[in-house]
């Protein structure tokens, strides 16, 4: 059965915001940041207002301000702002739920990178975000966002064990797919060094979803976006795992 959407977020205040800020979020950003490089950027004028769905640390949002973009960064994992307000201090960060969020349509993008809408747990959640972009996109606005599809999770990411070991740290993370609810549990167990030869264990858990192409481009197409245009991304990162992910491109109309 899976946890609701909020226990899942709550999740990531720790252990797995270190985990991110560390490890997988700079793993993540070899694949974000040539994506939007030539998928976002290309689109939108100088110095365009850019809204950072599921921001996590802030890397990419800082990435985005060195270019001269005006940035908004949106989590719903206090811990994970904690980390952004010091990785990138000049960005407006927002503590909210990308599902009930609500800003005036004044935004030339929204993108969402690190498979942020993959933590949405149900289709009828993913299209409340879905809405709640649109609402907050310019008219002739982009939408940019990836996710990992269920065939990637029911593959070469069931039961593989990531990790990583530092001189105060250490963790383990397996993923196990369900197929019949489409749902991979993640299992997360960190050592913390608390002092000389003391380790604390912790273990937490957290679920993520799985959808397919066909059900994510008719809700997009179906709240009135335009323009839909589906790119594969192939992973191969040691930290990630290889595994397929999809990139979505989508506008609101003018």
């Amino acid at each position: 059965m899976s946890l609701s959407s909020a226990t899942s977020y709550n999740k990531f205040d720790e252990p797995f915001a270190r985990i991110y800020n560390d490890t997988l979020g700079p793993s993540y950003n070899q694949i974000a940041l040539p994506t939007l490089e030539k998928l976002l950027l290309p689109c939108i004028p100088e110095k365009a207002n850019i809204l950072d769905l599921c921001c996590g640390t802030g890397e990419v949002s800082q990435w985005l301000l060195n270019k001269g973009y005006q940035v908004t960064g949106i989590d719903r994992s206090q811990r994970m702002l904690e980390y952004a307000h010091k990785n990138v201090p000049n960005c407006k960060l927002i503590l909210s739920d990308v599902r009930f969020f609500e800003l005036p349509p004044t935004f030339h993008a929204v993108y969402s990178m690190g498979l942020g809408f993959n933590h949405i747990l149900s289709l009828s959640e993913l299209i409340a975000t879905f809405q709640n972009v649109y609402n907050a996109l310019d008219s002739n606005g982009i939408f940019v966002f990836d996710l990992r599809l269920e065939d990637a999770y029911s593959s070469t990411l069931n039961n593989r064990v990531l990790g990583d070991v530092k001189d105060d740290y250490a963790w383990a993370m397996k993923n196990i797919y369900h197929p019949e609810s489409k749902e991979c549990r993640v299992f997360i167990t960190t050592f913390q060094l608390r002092d000389v030869d003391c380790w604390k264990r912790l273990d937490t858990t957290f679920s993520l979803m799985s959808y397919s192409k066909d059900e994510v481009q008719s809700s997009l197409e179906n709240i009135g976006f335009t323009e839909v245009i589906i790119y594969d991304i192939k992973v191969d990162l040691e930290l990630i795992a290889e595994a397929d992910m999809v990139c979505f491109v989508c506008r609101k109309p003018s």
